[in-house]
Parts: C-alpha cells; structure tokens; sequence
C-alpha cells in the first residue's frame, strides 16, 4: 500500500552486480572522466607550450563537460525507478496471502 492509500506491486529485484544496467553506468562514468582526463591534459600541455588561446578553450572545455560525470548516476537513479513498481487499480490476485 503506497502511501497515497493506493496499493501497489513491487515485484522487481535488484539487479545482480555488473548487469547491463551497471555496465551502463559504469561506461557513462569512464567516458565522461575520459573526456575530463584528455581535455585537462591538453590545457595544460597548451599553456607549457605557450598556446594561451587553445589552452583556454580546452579549460573551458573542461569546465563545461564536468556535469558529464553526473550522467551516469542520473540514468542509473532513473533507470531503477521506472518500470519496478506498477500502480493497481485494484488488489492482484494473491494480494496479502
């Protein structure tokens, strides 16, 4: 019984470590570090180097794709919320027995 007075099925279980959807979030995460990793690298190479413009733009750049991080736990999050939990209208068979 949900705490709205309407009951509902809970039928999912949680996922086994590593299934595709932790392969997923897991994937998300490695490429928005990569993407992070390569980009801060490559601004301060620019500026040893002296390239004050490029080195700029790769800073931005970085800034820019650090909410990329969050991806992967925001599809994880809303992955395992839809789909488990079905609303009745009225009780399931076997409901409480």
């Amino acid at each position: 019984m949900g705490a709205d007075g309407v009951p509902r099925t809970d039928g999912g279980t949680p996922p086994a470590f590593l299934s595709s959807r932790h392969r997923l979030l897991l994937g998300l995460s490695a490429i928005a570090a990569l993407l992070l990793g390569v980009s801060a690298t490559s601004s301060v190479i620019c500026l040893a180097l002296g390239w004050r413009v490029p080195a700029a733009g790769f800073g931005l750049l970085t800034l820019l794709a650090s909410p990329l991080l969050l991806l992967g736990p925001v599809q994880d999050w809303w992955r395992h919320r839809r789909g488990r939990r079905r609303r009745h209208f009225s009780r399931p068979e076997g409901f409480g027995g």
